[in-house]
């Protein structure tokens, strides 16, 4: 199967724009390392197991918000909105995502005993897995065996890889009884992730032009305030403040991959003029963008 690219490109609610795995084995596997890789708010419709190997990150998802450290991990059911963040140095992870097709294609007894009370469930949008309670432990241990025989296509990968993704199941809904049920993901929930999936595809497509709190919630139909609300419940952040974060993302990616001038990544990236994004940048990064850029030639 081999390991696939990671992406932060999506469509315009905020859908991933990847393809998991093919038609007739819909799995995909990812290592990242997660000084170069971002885990941006997105969504896709498989179901995903992340295995965090070393460093520490901030997980958002489902209106939670939880600390990973090595060894630990987490599941995100499908269609729920998530976004992560690496609070440490350095940082690796494993990542599979999956279709319930891999387990059972057809709607028979496997799919109704296994993966029907799994998929979509909203008291089940999402695990922190932690190795010390058993169950999480063993789920934490399917995946990475599935990853490490689906990644680098071992000998007979087709069957490991389905085998764990099943147990994966198996274990979800023999321990489902046992989760906290502080994690409902109610229908409302999901259409507030909705309106909050076409602000951030307005803000990613947008954010070079000069755009408003005002044009951000007029792009959901929704009103200032309940951006607002709706924003802080979901992201943890403001629209404006996930806009400016936005842009210094993006300007820092051009200082990495481009030979563009200070004053010409900050037009491109919507800030006023250089100074301001001088300073918004040290703030965040806590030097200028040409010694970041220096820093990271010199590498």
């Amino acid at each position: 199967m081999a390991l696939t690219a990671s992406t932060d490109r999506v469509d315009e609610t905020g859908k991933e724009l990847l393809t998991y795995g093919t038609p007739d084995f819909p799995v995909a596997f990812f290592d990242d390392d997660l000084t170069k890789i971002r885990v941006p708010w997105h969504w896709h419709e498989e179901m995903e197991i992340v295995v965090l190997l070393s460093g520490t990150v901030t997980v958002r998802i489902a209106n939670h918000v939880f600390t990973l450290q090595g060894g630990e991990g987490y599941f995100a059911n499908s269609g729920v909105l998530h976004a992560a963040d690496l609070l440490s140095d350095t940082g690796h992870q494993h990542c599979l995502i999956f279709s319930p097709a891999l387990v059972s294609p057809a709607r028979d007894l496997i799919f109704n005993t296994y993966v029907k009370p799994i998929w979509k469930n909203p008291a089940l949008p999402c695990i922190h897995l932690k190795p010390d309670i058993p169950w999480q432990k063993d789920i934490l241990a399917a995946g990475e065996q599935a990853f490490e025989a689906g990644a680098w296509e071992q000998t007979d990968f087709p069957m490991i890889v389905r085998d764990q993704v099943t147990r994966i199941f198996s274990l979800l809904v023999k321990n489902q009884e046992s989760l906290s049920q502080g994690l409902s993901f109610t229908d409302r929930d999901r259409e507030n992730e909705l309106r909050i999936k076409k602000t951030l595809t307005f803000i990613e497509t947008h954010y070079a032009e000069k755009i408003t709190i005002e044009d951000i919630a007029g792009s959901a139909d929704i009103s200032v305030s309940t951006c607002l609300r709706l924003c802080r419940q979901v992201l943890g952040t403001t629209p404006v403040n996930y806009l400016a974060s936005y842009r210094l993302q993006q300007a820092e990616s051009l200082l990495k991959t481009s030979e563009a001038s200070v004053g010409t990544i900050a037009e491109a990236c919507g800030f006023p003029d250089a100074g301001y994004f001088i300073k918004c940048f040290r703030r965040a990064y806590g030097t200028t963008p040409a010694r970041y850029r220096d820093q990271k030639e010199s590498k």
